[in-house]
């Protein structure tokens, strides 16, 4: 299942987070939209201002996100070059620090410029190595000053969410270009059913039957879902008829709102047992933002 079923796939894991990035052609950008919020100030920041501002920043920032992981403290340190592999190079990045205009440090972005020059004429490529941003203002500003950036042409990012919304920001959205090769990044595997589907929100006022299967037997049997009126979720074994029929690999790909039932019916992945369910499962799973896993492991 999911090109993986000699690995990952047979003991019912499956992908719930993918990832991609893109190339921006600064020229044909115009730039940003001259109505957009860019408020706030940029600062350059040192390593050592990194390391203290970093992790509250991605805290906040990946809990408005699911799929998103907790960065421990020594990952912050590779980052800034305090920490490095036995034989890993390390070049470091240009960080700027975005704060609002009470001072809260709102973002943050790293960044490197391979100086090249074609013809006589500059023809940089500026490769974003991370960009934070816990308000629209922030991503806004960030962007703002790497398309403004002296000599450089285009901008990588390698990494980025399904709908970074980027493009939209810019005069001509047509001059973002996706990377070759997106590839899906996390890979979850349920183990017990009520923990994790009560851990999420979800639309108010629903309710599903999913018949599960699971040859290790962890999620095994039919479960009924039922949401609250405040998005909360109740979830418990259930002797009646189920409404849609999956395999644990299947639940999984939903969880994070990464995938759709009605998916994964047309692919022969779900069974609808009544008319409807897929439908109704792509409004309970579905997520406001996609879900998108930065850091790779």
């Amino acid at each position: 299942m999911w090109g993986r079923s000699g690995g990952y796939g047979r003991y019912g894991f499956a992908p719930a987070t993918r990832h991609g990035g893109f190339t921006v052609d600064v020229t044909a950008s115009g730039g940003l939209r001259p109505d957009l919020d860019t408020s706030g100030t940029l600062r350059e920041a040192a390593p050592e201002e990194v390391r203290r501002l970093g992790p509250a920043l991605f805290d906040e920032a990946r809990r408005s996100r699911a799929g998103a992981v907790s960065r421990p403290e020594w990952s912050w340190r590779r980052r800034t070059g305090a920490a490095l592999l036995p034989g890993e190079e390390w070049e470091a990045p240009t960080v700027l620090v975005h704060r609002d205009g009470a001072g809260e440090a709102r973002g943050l972005v790293a960044y490197t410029v391979d100086g090249k020059w074609s013809d006589r004429v500059p023809d940089a490529t500026l490769t974003v190595t991370d960009l934070v941003a816990t308000t629209a203002q922030a991503r806004r500003a960030l962007w703002a000053h790497l398309l403004s950036v002296d000599w450089v042409r285009r901008i990588e990012v390698p990494d980025a969410a399904p709908d970074d919304p980027l493009p939209l920001l810019l005069r001509d959205p047509r001059a973002v270009r996706p990377l070759p090769h997106p590839a899906d990044c996390l890979w979850l595997r349920l183990l017990d059913l009520p923990a994790a589907l009560t851990a999420r929100t979800y639309p108010p006022g629903l309710r599903l039957a999913l018949r599960v299967a699971d040859p290790a037997g962890h999620v095994d049997g039919v479960w009924l879902l039922r949401t609250g009126a405040d998005g909360s979720a109740e979830v418990t074994p259930d002797g009646g008829p189920a409404d849609l029929a999956l395999d644990a690999a299947a639940l999984t790909a939903l969880h994070l709102g990464g995938e759709q039932a009605s998916r994964l019916v047309a692919a022969g992945l779900a069974t609808e047992l009544t008319p409807g369910a897929a439908r109704r499962a792509d409004t309970l799973f579905r997520t406001t933002a996609e879900p998108w896993c930065p850091d790779h492991f």
